[in-house]
């Protein structure tokens, strides 16, 4: 029976026998990119070290990023805190412009009542009985005009508070109606009774400048006509002043009250004892 081969002993020759020789070696290859071939040895050879360069290069670029992007943020926080600020102010400033309008009813309430009570006292008077006493005609068109003007006020002020409008024409048109019946010719007394308050005043200017030179008579006669002729003066002023309260038209009483002052400083030395 054959016996099985030995193996041959790794790095050492059997003694009585020349080394074989060893073959030849092939020819290496130019080393690629992903490595050169196996070598032809049956021993491997150690691999080449690892290039680390770009991986440290793009950590270190990464951190650099990193860093700028938290100096920014940092930064550009700042910056924009006064806008933050700002911005949960708007809410308030819109809230504001957003309040309900005032409550003007009770103006409107005003309005309403003073103006329908004056439009119905004046109402009869607008074309009154001949036979009415013509005071009572007047009392009732001044009455009512100045019911007229308060509720009419009133309604102004609700409308620069609210902003609202109102129909107002009527009240208005009744308004200018009875004006022109009782201001008209109660300007026009007035007028009359200044003229002539004014006019015996400027009559009596030679007697007052020395009165000491006037007899008993004379004096007395001097403060007639000055108390007279002051007296028409207020009661002309008088009904300008009804006049005014009304309708709001104005008048230059400066001549009559200049008037009215010379008379009112003469009277009481020359009142009688």
């Amino acid at each position: 029976m054959a016996l099985p081969p030995k193996k041959p002993q790794t790095g050492r020759v059997p003694p009585g026998k020349p080394p074989a020789a060893p073959p030849p070696k092939a020819k290496a290859g130019p080393p690629t990119r992903r490595g050169g071939a196996a070598p032809a040895s049956g021993r491997a050879s150690a691999p080449a070290p690892k290039n680390n360069l770009p991986l440290i290069l793009g950590i270190a670029g990464g951190v650099v990023v990193l860093l700028i992007i938290a100096v920014v943020v940092m930064t550009g926080g700042e910056d924009h805190k006064p806008e933050k600020v700002g911005k949960s102010k708007e809410p308030k400033v819109e809230t504001a412009k957003k309040a309900p309008p005032p409550d003007v009813s009770a103006l409107e309430a005003t309005g309403k009542s003073k103006c329908e009570e004056g439009v119905r006292i004046i109402q009869p008077r607008l074309n009154p009985d001949p036979s009415s006493p013509k005071d009572r005609v007047f009392n009732d068109l001044e009455a009512g005009l100045k019911l007229l003007k308060e509720g009419l006020e009133a309604y102004k002020k609700a409308t620069d508070l609210a902003g609202k409008k109102y129909p107002l024409d009527d009240y208005r048109k009744t308004q200018d109606r009875a004006i022109k019946i009782f201001c008209t010719e109660l300007e026009s007394e007035g007028l009359k009774a200044c003229d002539a308050g004014l006019k015996i005043i400027k009559s009596t200017e030679s007697r007052i400048v020395d009165t000491n030179k006037l007899n008993d008579q004379e004096r007395a006669q001097l403060y007639q006509e000055l108390k007279k002729g002051s007296d028409l003066i207020a009661s002309g002023m008088g009904l300008f002043s009804r006049s005014e309260a009304v309708s709001g038209h104005q008048f230059d009483v400066t001549p009559y009250q200049e008037a009215r002052k010379v008379a009112r400083m003469k009277l009481p030395e020359l009142k009688p004892n």
